[in-house]
């Protein structure tokens, strides 16, 4: 009989574990009509404060998530991105298991991988979408939760259509922001707006837009501005210049976060 790891008859050795916390990469998906938006706030439930939540009964101690983006309230989402650091000795599959266990509060968890220390969800995004639905009439009472309805108003897509074309490119977007109180005191105006299309099936209108990043409430100003155009209250060219004066005014209108 051959013992390689001799142990001592008055006290055993306590073998060493290590506790190296690794760096996780999680997508979800969410339902936001009933969430304050993505990030914590000093009141009220948001989608981080619920998954910070969740993650603390799993690992038992604080976990701090940190998001590719922030969604304002109401707004819903089809692949946020966040990562945090944990110790997690089984596969991320388990790990997924657990974060969906119990009641999902409107929020799937899409999937979850190990990537590497120094990956940061937000520094690390190469762009971001957005999408908002409009329909052409009256909605069903359960579709007029995820669209803006518009009942028997009009819109001229055509001149939607151009003056999103007017806006694409690199340029500064202060215009299409929130007030500097509610967010925007250390953000960048400039931004690269790639995509800004407006397509028509039956009675639905998607404004799908892509951009290296978007400031507080820009995707929503975005489309408040597309739908005075489209309703004939402003030209294309007048868009445009909004753009160009570069101040925060009530010509341009925040559209609901329903949509």
């Amino acid at each position: 009989m051959e013992c390689r790891h001799p142990i001592s008859m008055t006290k055993k050795r306590k073998a060493k574990v290590d506790l190296k916390e690794e760096r996780f990469l999680a997508t979800i998906a969410y339902d936001g009509t009933d969430y304050l938006g993505w990030q914590i706030q000093p009141t009220g439930l948001t989608v981080q404060s619920f998954i910070e939540e969740r993650l603390a009964r799993i690992f038992k101690k604080p976990i701090t998530v940190i998001g590719s983006g922030r969604t304002d309230q109401g707004v819903h989402s089809e692949g946020q991105c966040f990562h945090f650091d944990a110790f997690w000795r089984h596969s991320t599959t388990k790990l997924t298991r657990a974060l969906r266990s119990g009641e999902s509060g409107g929020i799937l968890v899409r999937s979850i991988r190990r990537v590497h220390p120094k990956f940061h969800a937000r520094f690390g995004s190469k762009g971001k979408r957005y999408r908002y639905e409009i329909y052409l009439g009256h909605a069903l009472p359960w579709e007029s939760r995820y669209c803006l309805a518009l009942g028997d108003r009009k819109l001229d897509v055509p001149a939607m259509r151009k003056a999103a074309k007017l806006l694409l490119g690199k340029h500064d977007f202060t215009a299409f922001g929130a007030n500097h109180r509610q967010g925007m005191e250390n953000e960048n105006p400039v931004k690269h707006l790639r995509r800004l299309d407006v397509r028509v099936k039956g009675r639905r209108i998607t404004i799908s837009t892509e951009s290296t990043g978007y400031l507080y409430k820009m995707v929503r100003r975005l489309v408040g501005g597309l739908l005075r155009v489209g309703r004939g209250e402003m030209t294309p060219e007048r868009l445009l210049a909004y753009r160009k004066e570069g101040q925060i005014t009530a010509e341009v209108p925040t559209a609901p976060a329903r949509g």
